[in-house]
């Protein structure tokens, strides 16, 4: 099916193949022995939780990892077997989902992993387990001192195994200094462990960034997700990329012209009339707004001087209608300008300085991929053939983010 063709108003087109081409390109980053573990949280980055786990197991993902636990029973219910890991710690009640779906938990506390334990020997298991650990992210984890403090209790619960140990870079691509010291005091902690006698398989603590900035900190695996989905991690250069490393973009959100009319100079769009034409132009109506998504955005906290110049500019050029503050979307190969607000579910352009556009010409739109309405259909597409649409609540295909 052509997703050009099949007369829908508004989709999500992705594409596998890059997603897979953009694993295997990770995986040329990685020496020999080293695992990646591919980050499919919030839905797999906007792509599709199912369809993007099982394209990069099948290009050589050694592990799954989600924010959720209802994310990894999807998987499983999906028929996915690869190993899970959850990031986020547990809320008390969960930890029979985590054991009767064979998810892997990350531990933040002792008071969890005695839960976790108690409803693993329940079942009669013994489930493998990632300690986190806190050296400046300041959201979870264990702080070195009270993981000590509890290591032995933590050692002994018999419902749990130790697989993993990590620790979560804050400022990877912006901060050497920091993140050197973030990875000192979790290269400190382990060692203390380890010399105590305890073995940990696995130790990882880099994200997209880190992996492509620091290769002499791999260690047993990685954890990525902005990579796969063909995005830079913030703070990451093209330039500074080896030049085999060419990653694709896989995703691309479409809708359509609904409806033309011709507007005269002088002439106010939309709600609250921000916007006065210059000019005699041709308004095209797109049948989709916010509440899909579009035009969403995380509001900026500037980082420095330069960050708050830029949003105030971007701000005042909104305001005064100005090409720097205005969005756009892409028809027959020109862009467009947005023209007044973005409405709940309709919206504006500007098309009359664009040739052939008609009712029904699609449009290509920019957006924040993890924004957009889980009900706009998603199409999965391997080259430029169109396998399925799907609902993303609902089942997906069965073949196929500063982490």
């Amino acid at each position: 099916m052509d997703s050009e063709q099949a007369g829908q108003a508004r989709w999500v087109k992705i594409d596998l193949n890059a997603i897979a081409d953009n694993v295997a390109a990770v995986k040329r980053l990685l020496d020999p022995g080293i695992k990646l573990l591919a980050v499919v949280k919030a839905d797999g980055y906007g792509h599709g939780l199912v369809p993007v786990a099982r394209t990069a197991i099948m290009r050589g993902a050694d592990m799954l990892g989600v924010t959720h636990p209802e994310d990894g029973v999807r998987l499983r219910q999906a028929g996915i077997a690869a190993p899970v890991l959850i990031f986020r710690p547990l809320l008390p009640g969960e930890e029979e989902t985590v054991v009767e779906w064979g998810l892997i938990p990350s531990i933040s506390s002792l008071a969890q992993a005695q839960r976790l334990s108690a409803a693993a020997v329940q079942n009669g298991r013994q489930i493998p387990v990632h300690l986190e650990i806190e050296t400046g992210m300041e959201r979870t984890g264990f702080t070195p001192e009270i993981l000590l403090s509890n290591l032995d209790r933590l050692l002994n619960l018999p419902g749990l195994l130790l697989e993993g140990i990590y620790t979560h870079f804050a400022a990877a691509a912006s901060d050497t200094s920091f993140t050197r010291r973030q990875y000192q005091f979790f290269d400190n902690l382990v060692q203390e462990i380890q010399g105590r006698g305890v073995r940990i398989p696995l130790r990882h603590v880099c994200n997209s960034a880190a992996a492509l900035l620091y290769p002499e900190l791999h260690l047993e695996m990685v954890r990525v997700g902005n990579l796969l989905y063909g995005q830079l991690p913030a703070g990451i250069r093209k330039s500074s990329l080896p030049d085999w490393l060419q990653l694709k973009d896989p995703w691309s959100f479409w809708t359509r012209v609904v409806h033309l009319k011709q507007v005269q100079r002088g002439d106010t769009v939309g709600y609250g009339r921000t916007r006065r034409l210059r000019s005699n132009t041709v308004l095209a109506v797109l049948p989709l707004g916010y509440s899909e998504g579009f035009g969403l955005d995380v509001l900026p906290r500037p980082a420095g001087w330069i960050d708050l110049l830029k949003v105030l500019a971007k701000t005042a050029g909104s305001f005064l209608g100005l090409p720097l503050g205005i969005q756009h979307v892409s028809i027959n190969g020109r862009t467009a300008p947005v023209l007044g607000r973005i409405s709940m579910e309709l919206s504006c352009v500007d098309v009359g300085k664009i040739p052939g556009v008609g009712v029904g010409t699609p449009v290509r739109l920019p957006g924040r991929r993890t924004a957009i309405r889980a009900s706009v259909p998603r199409v999965y597409v391997t080259g430029d053939v169109a396998e399925d649409t799907i609902d993303s609540n609902r089942n997906c295909l069965s073949e196929a983010s500063p982490e």
